[in-house]
């Protein structure tokens, strides 16, 4: 199917079309098997994220991503061709990311396996548009949103982590490089996160980024951090407010 028609499909589902527009897709719909199963597989997974009061991100880190987001659109200005994802399409990534969780449940309830392998296929086309969105390298408020869907995953598998330790170290936005570090952070328990997150100490020159890496192990409780914070403060080029922070973290580490 096109992707022209699976857009179009959701605008229809969201009630945004009118007139002949509307009738085709309606057409296509009921005379399509394939647009009628894309369409049916959508509709189930509103319903799964509909019925789910347990997975939602933590409300505070929710409003520091929102906050961020509104200030980026807002700083932002048209240049060039944008590659732009509509807040409803966003909404459908958490839709989907979130549903691959219920995947083992389905099993268990005796699911159909054609139901099972079309919402994995659509878990596997989210994870794309997660790694898209954080490679925007024309839209701040593009990369924070695919940050805040990253954020929203149970456990963030290689190809995502890898994107976030790469926004983290690289991107031009302290906003972006500070939404990438909470993300991260909530999983610094995976392999490898927090030897990431070590390593990024090393790269920063941004103040405002140092001193919440330098809180951040300290909330991590993380004592590998020590010998980073002793470079930093012996460090020529690091400001004297970063200096501090880093003393008072090697003190609260020790």
């Amino acid at each position: 199917m096109e992707e022209k028609l699976k857009d179009l499909i959701l605008e229809y589902i969201d009630g945004n079309l009118s007139g002949e527009l509307e009738k085709y897709v309606a057409k296509n719909i009921q005379e399509n098997e394939e647009c009628r199963k894309y369409y049916e597989d959508i509709q189930k997974t509103y319903q799964l994220l509909e019925s789910d009061i347990d997975l939602q991100p933590d409300s505070s880190l929710k409003l520091d991503f929102e906050k961020a987001l509104e200030e980026e659109i807002a700083a932002e200005k048209p240049k060039g061709k944008q590659v732009y994802f509509p807040m409803w399409k966003m909404a459908a990534s958490v839709a989907l990311v979130l549903s691959g969780v219920f995947i083992g449940a389905w099993w268990m309830k005796g699911q159909k396996n054609d139901q099972i392998d079309a919402l994995a296929s659509e878990v596997r086309a989210t994870r794309e548009m997660v790694l898209q969105s954080l490679d925007n390298q024309q839209s701040a408020s593009a990369r924070l949103q695919g940050v805040n869907v990253a954020y929203s995953v149970d456990k963030a598998d290689d190809a995502i982590l890898k994107a976030l330790v790469r926004t983290l170290n690289n991107d031009e936005n302290t906003n972006v490089r500070l939404a990438a570090m909470e993300a991260l952070a909530r999983f610094s328990d995976q392999p490898g996160v927090m030897a990431a997150l070590l390593s990024s100490m090393e790269k920063q020159t941004d103040p405002i980024v140092q001193i919440n890496l330098i809180n951040l192990m300290v909330s991590l409780k993380e004592k590998g951090a020590v010998g980073k914070l002793q470079e930093i403060i012996q460090s020529d080029s690091t400001q004297q407010a970063v200096k501090d922070e880093a003393h008072m973290a090697v003190y609260k580490l020790i």
